[in-house]
């Protein structure tokens, strides 16, 4: 065992027991029992490096607000070096978690009533007609079922790259009736919903000054921007071939996109996902209004799942709810929300790399990211492994 990880584990359970002492839980076993399930995670990415499936990993776990366990081991790699000692103080490329945040702020637009997630898409993208299109709505474009899960969108770092990415959306064919069934929208649905949000602002301003104002600053996520970081400690996941790899918009093929193009460190991760199992409140100020933030923890199309499963069928859709994924009855899959949890369990997880989930039940959430992706054979395997070893930590 290494002394980073021996010096981290020894952090790690001394944290733990400060917070389960706050929290005043009674009876040594119950402490005992939460101390030894936050071990087992701890080994559990101790091993997983030491096995090469990652040279480096970062966990943050919060319950009721407050630290309770925190490991960083291994290295990262910047844009110059592959050997850097992995720590909290790191921002981090965090992919499709970006869609927890827009849809956030898409929602917040919604209250704010300047767009309606039933109304026709056309209404703010005039462009977007035409057969299948005339049906499309936002609702549509936030759970998956829009029917245009494989648009090439590139950067949208400038207006004029995101100008030419709305033409390209709205010349695109549909490939199927929208909410008939769900496929992953990478790009093109979190991208057409900020696009109409924008498009109903004065001046269209641009989605990082928008999601700063409604949502960012109001939490004090400082670190998280759809821009791309120009000082500090920043990781590159994957790993490029090749060192110096300057992050900029030609080397960032995400920049921009509301979709996946967001940065930030996991501290602010936890932010996102503590606004959430907070039901839309920031230290008292109602930043989501329950109706929208009820919107964003129901899964849209749970009858038509729960019916095909009854009839021995597979779904025609996922538990997606707005911008999240939920657990309804699935095992652990792809997305990292484990075996062990229960129902309403939400989060989102980032090509190969991360994820952060948020457990309602247990007032809980974790931000997890490796500084490499692990095979794909590994990635259910290790995302789950470390989901449930959370979950059961939490009391």
């Amino acid at each position: 065992m290494s002394m980073n990880h021996q010096i981290s584990r020894r952090q790690f359970l001394g944290t733990a027991a400060g917070a389960l002492a706050f929290s005043q839980l009674p009876g040594s076993w119950l402490w005992a029992q939460a101390a030894s399930a936050s071990a087992s995670v701890v080994d559990f990415i101790h091993n997983e490096i030491v096995a090469g499936s990652f040279p480096g990993a970062g966990l943050l776990v919060f319950q009721n607000g407050k630290l309770v366990l925190e490991h960083f081991e291994g290295t990262y790699c910047s844009s110059t070096a592959r050997d850097n000692p992995m720590q909290r103080d790191v921002t981090h490329m965090l992919y499709s978690f970006s869609k927890g945040v827009s849809a956030t702020v898409v929602a917040i637009a919604r209250q704010k009533k300047l767009i309606d997630f039933d109304a026709p898409l056309s209404t703010y993208i005039p462009g977007y007609k035409g057969e299948w299109k005339d049906e499309t709505t936002i609702r549509h474009l936030l759970t998956h079922t829009a029917g245009i899960p494989n648009i090439p969108l590139g950067v949208v770092y400038t207006e004029e790259e995101w100008q030419k990415a709305v033409e390209t959306c709205c010349a695109a064919k549909v490939e199927w009736k929208p909410g008939s069934r769900s496929e992953y929208h990478a790009r093109s649905g979190l991208f057409l919903a900020a696009e109409a949000v924008r498009s109903r602002i004065a001046g269209r301003p641009s989605w990082e000054s928008i999601c700063r104002e409604w949502l960012l600053d109001p939490i004090g996520a400082t670190t998280l921007s759809f821009l791309i970081p120009t000082s500090g400690a920043v990781s590159i996941t994957p790993q490029p071939k090749e060192l110096p790899k300057p992050l900029n918009p030609a080397t960032v093929g995400m920049a921009g996109q509301p979709g996946g193009g967001a940065f930030g460190k996991l501290d602010d991760m936890i932010k996102v996902l503590q606004l959430h199992l907070n039901g839309g409140t920031w230290e008292g100020k109602v930043i989501l209004e329950r109706e929208s933030w009820a919107e964003m923890h129901r899964v849209h199309y749970r009858d038509r799942i729960l019916q095909a499963q009854a009839e021995n069928r597979k779904p025609d859709h996922e538990p997606f709810a707005l911008g999240w994924k939920l657990k309804l009855n699935q095992k652990g899959d792809g997305f990292g929300v484990g075996d062990k949890t229960p129902e309403g369990t939400f989060g989102h997880a980032g090509i190969w790399t991360l994820m952060g989930m948020g457990f309602p039940q247990k007032q809980g959430a974790l931000a997890f990211i490796s500084t490499n992706p692990p095979t794909l054979p590994n990635l259910s395997r290790i995302r789950n492994g470390i989901t449930d070893r959370v979950y059961d930590s939490l009391t």
